[in-house]
């Protein structure tokens, strides 16, 4: 894209040479990712706040995106998009049929259970299924190439890994930097589909303790409040991976919930648990912890390959 080309959407923002730099310092790439602030960050960027609110108005009217209700009745008549996961019974069992443009899944579970697979899986459906590129964000070093390609292979997808892109935070502040200013360059470039695998690891290294705890849900629930704003503004579809935890109350009894908590259980549209009761055998389950139109006790089976989840 060239420097022209890039710098339009400023122009018509009529801004001045101080509120400019402001945007390029902060790293706003387009207006879709200037909707995605507030008025404070913009504020706290340095922006004068009389500034930040008719900057906001004027990139509200640019985009089409001035504020109005909608009729229950419009809403109900929308198409969302929807991208198959290729594991046969949550295709077939879950509400979308698969998963749906716009929303947040989490799926949690113990080492094992297949979550980093789904999420490969779901990465190359969705290049396959033409839904757009995906980014990739690998917080324990577990992304496979080779497993992408074993997949893609089975899905007779062509060209996949190029349209992968991968991130790999090495700290809370790296991650959080790059889901706020590189992650909405990639979806203005096309990408819909984000990863993380998992949401909750960095936050648990790094915020080690009582004493960091309401910081660690603070800073957690500001990065996930950023992915919300992505599926709004971009009709994103974010996966989340999740590690598990055990339930205190409940410790002799082996019951374990998703880390995170009501942070995570508030953000997400839609939750899964997924269990492999014997790491000797392929098979595993998933059933809807919080899933809008499924029944908690709804089973989803599946099976571990080397080609991914079947």
């Amino acid at each position: 894209m060239s420097k022209k080309r890039s710098e339009d959407w400023l122009d018509k923002l009529e801004v001045g040479p101080a509120t400019r730099r402001k945007l390029e310092e902060l790293g706003v790439a387009s207006l879709e990712h200037l909707l995605e602030f507030t008025v404070d960050e913009l504020v706290d960027a340095g922006v004068e706040p009389s500034a930040a609110e008719r900057l906001l108005a004027r990139a509200r009217e640019l985009a089409g995106r001035r504020p109005k209700a909608v009729k229950a009745s419009e809403l109900a008549q929308v198409q969302y998009r929807v991208v198959k996961t290729g594991v046969a019974e949550f295709d077939e069992k879950t509400p979308w049929r698969g998963l749906r443009e716009g929303f947040i899944y989490e799926f949690a579970g113990e080492f094992g259970a297949g979550k980093s697979t789904l999420a490969h899986q779901i990465a190359v459906k969705s290049v396959a299924e033409g839904f757009g590129d995906v980014v990739y964000i690998d917080t324990e070093g577990t992304f496979s190439p080779q497993l992408v390609e074993r997949i893609a292979s089975r899905f007779n997808a062509q060209g996949v890994l190029d349209k992968i892109y991968v991130y790999m935070p090495d700290n809370v502040s790296f991650l959080e930097a790059f889901v706020k200013g590189e992650l909405p360059k990639h979806l203005k470039e096309g990408a819909r589909t984000i990863v993380v695998d998992t949401i909750t690891a960095l936050y648990r290294a790094e915020f080690v303790g009582r004493e960091s705890l309401a910081e660690r849900q603070q800073r957690l629930h500001y990065l996930i409040d950023w992915f919300r704003r992505h599926t709004r503004i971009f009709g994103a579809l974010v996966i989340f991976t999740n590690q598990v935890m055990d339930v205190p109350e409940a410790f002799m009894s082996g019951v374990k919930r998703p880390a995170g908590g009501n942070v995570l259980a508030h953000a997400v549209n839609a939750r899964f648990m997924m269990a492999r009761p014997s790491k000797q055998r392929e098979e595993g389950h998933m059933w809807p912890l919080d899933v809008p139109g499924m029944p908690p006790s709804e089973k989803i089976q599946y099976s571990i390959a080397d080609d991914g989840l079947h």
